[in-house]
């Protein structure tokens, strides 16, 4: 016992500064350790978060975000277009040579470009997650950890079903009345298919609501002329440009979520009898929306424009089309929907005339002028911004936030242009400092933790939000995560589920609500109570995915400077229990729970 008693000794003497020296040197009275827990204060401020930089963000939102505790978000999404080739040849010849034909080719004429359809296309965010790799992703899938699941109940395993072809989410694949067992010459009628899950939709995702599509009639420049053109310009996420610069309408409807891919076939060649290309797959893409625009508007302005200077080069083309406008309204239930802007485009599919020479060049009795199809792509890329429209907060929360004085009872925090929490470790309701207390005590910590229990009852009684899957904690005046986060290389299943040990990950009740948030930040408490390091300010946010550590700059502002980029782009928001709350939730407290080791010396 006494060989084991040393070595933990000589353990703890090598892995701690010589603060904590004296404890291993009064262990060798055998004297027995003590471990306990200590709930340590803190001390918060709630900021109101300024108007953030909005061209340094690259995911956007667009749609009508409700809750009932924070009120209505509305959000607008603008975007610069950018030629997919500049000086494009829209089929096959320049235009100079179609007008005034070439003299060694007879094939160049005039090929009357005309456009048959105009798609505005934006790809959602999606997820085929299947934990047990049964052919059945997790949302559909009635045991995702159970390959031999019937998830379609017909008597065959959705991974048997996925094997040889058949459809495990339908029981009766090729739709003849047999179900899949029984039948002996089923065919799945779209093989090859992908279900997808659509991912970063908040609200009812089965709402109808309508989508305007306008041009924009505002240059977003890159250089701000106020500095002599020498700073990148700063476009904020209050900016009003959609309701002053809305010009001509190219699509005004209703539209709804659709999760399905988009599948397209080949036309059948009437002189191939024995094969019909209209069964055979062109073209699969992931789920979108997809709307057709004017196709007025984007003939005269794109096709009928081949070989002039505005299409010369993409500099040109953003000062002749300075971009696109889109607003979703009138929604039938809120939605908020986080796009995948970064792949959308606008698909041109134009038809042109062909001169075709029949395989024999030197005998034109033959040849004929066709119709063919092709396609030209203009990007959505360039200069992209949201633009804001926030209700103003209850005057409950108003005062919370500007009360400077108290520690508060309930602590709000909402992403975007929201609400931050300033916190003071170490800091009792008085803001009297207890640190040099907890160090006089001479504590070996072994962990710490921020615990942040969710107040359930604010909550339920306002008729409850969709609350954050995480909050992120980060040094205020570094500018950056605290030490626990670096070191933690932690992963889990889910794709943001990383750093778990760090946490912040909201933990959830019998009910599945969110019971609380901990965050564990044992290194930096060790470094602060052992002198190493400042007990500085933190700030805590709601969060999307903390693997985003970068900053977003704020309008300028005495309180802050910058926001996370990972809370400017989370429309989410949340109440906490405060460090100071009614008694009923004392033991829910915001608070910092010190667990050490000491030295019995009674």
């Amino acid at each position: 016992m006494k060989y084991y008693l040393c070595l933990f000794v000589m353990i703890i003497a090598t892995s701690c500064n010589k603060d904590y020296n004296t404890i291993g040197i009064n262990l060798i009275t055998n004297k027995p350790f003590n471990t306990s827990v200590e709930e340590v204060p803190v001390f918060v401020k709630m900021k109101k978060i300024p108007p953030y930089v909005v061209n340094q963000i690259q995911t956007f939102q667009l749609g009508t975000y409700q809750d009932n505790i924070y009120g209505k978000t509305e959000v607008t999404y603008l975007s610069q277009l950018t030629l997919e080739d500049v000086s494009p040849v829209f089929g096959i010849f320049k235009q100079d040579d179609e007008i005034n034909g070439m003299e060694d080719n007879i094939a160049a004429i005039p090929e009357e470009e005309t456009l048959k359809d105009v798609f505005l296309d934006i790809p959602y965010f999606t997820n085929v997650d299947d934990d047990d790799n049964d052919g059945v992703i997790n949302l559909y899938d009635v045991d995702s950890t159970d390959p031999e699941s019937d998830s379609d109940g017909d008597g065959w395993s959705d991974l048997y079903e996925t094997q040889i072809g058949q459809n495990p989410l339908n029981p009766d694949t090729d739709g003849d009345g047999i179900l899949d067992p029984d039948d002996d010459e089923s065919k799945n009628p779209n093989g090859g298919g992908t279900v997808y899950e659509l991912d970063s939709l908040m609200g009812n995702s089965k709402a109808k609501f309508k989508l305007k599509v306008s041009e924009l009639d505002y240059y977003l420049r890159a250089y701000d002329p106020e500095s002599n053109f020498e700073k990148f310009q700063k476009y904020y996420s209050d900016n009003d440009i959609p309701s002053n610069f809305s010009g001509a309408v190219l699509f005004d409807d209703e539209i709804e979520i659709d999760s399905n891919e988009l599948v397209f076939y080949n036309e059948d060649d009437p002189e191939t009898t024995e094969e019909d290309e209209s069964e055979t797959v062109k073209e699969r893409l992931t789920p979108r929306i997809r709307v057709s625009l004017n196709k007025d508007f984007f003939q005269k302005k794109i096709i009928d424009n081949e070989g002039k200077q505005d299409l010369i080069n993409n500099e040109n083309f953003k000062l002749f089309i300075k971009g696109l406008v889109i607003k979703a309204y009138d929604f039938t239930d809120p939605l908020m929907m986080i796009l995948n802007f970064n792949e959308a485009e606008i698909r041109m599919v134009y038809d042109y005339q062909k001169y075709d020479k029949k395989g024999t060049p030197d005998d034109t009795s033959d040849d004929v002028i066709e119709s063919e199809e092709s396609q030209y792509l203009l990007k959505m890329s360039g200069y992209k911004i949201n633009s804001f429209k926030n209700e103003p907060y209850p005057a409950a929360i108003y005062n919370a936030v500007y009360d400077t004085i108290n520690n508060p009872k309930s602590v709000f925090l909402k992403g975007g242009s929201g609400i931050m929490a300033e916190i003071e470790l170490f800091k009792n309701n008085d803001g009297i400092d207890v640190l040099e207390e907890i160090r006089a005590k001479q504590w070996l910590v072994n962990e710490a933790n921020l615990s942040l229990y969710i107040d359930k009852q604010m909550l339920s009684s306002s008729g409850g939000i969709i609350e954050p899957s995480r909050l992120y904690l980060y040094d205020i005046k570094g500018k950056a995560p605290l030490i626990d986060y670096f070191i933690d290389n932690s992963s889990g299943p889910k794709q943001y589920d990383n750093k778990i040990y760090h946490g912040g990950l909201i933990e959830l009740d019998e009910d599945e609500n969110g019971l609380m948030y901990k965050i564990k930040i044992s290194e930096h408490i060790k470094n602060v109570i052992r002198k190493d390091s400042t007990n500085i300010k933190l700030g805590l946010v709601v969060s999307s995915d903390i693997s985003n550590s970068m900053n977003t700059e704020v309008q300028s502002s005495d309180l802050m400077t910058f926001t996370p980029s990972s809370s400017a782009i989370n429309p989410l928001g949340t109440v906490l229990i405060g460090p100071s709350p009614s008694a009923e939730n004392y033991d829910k407290r915001m608070r910092l729970n010190l667990y050490y080791t000491e030295i019995n010396n009674d």
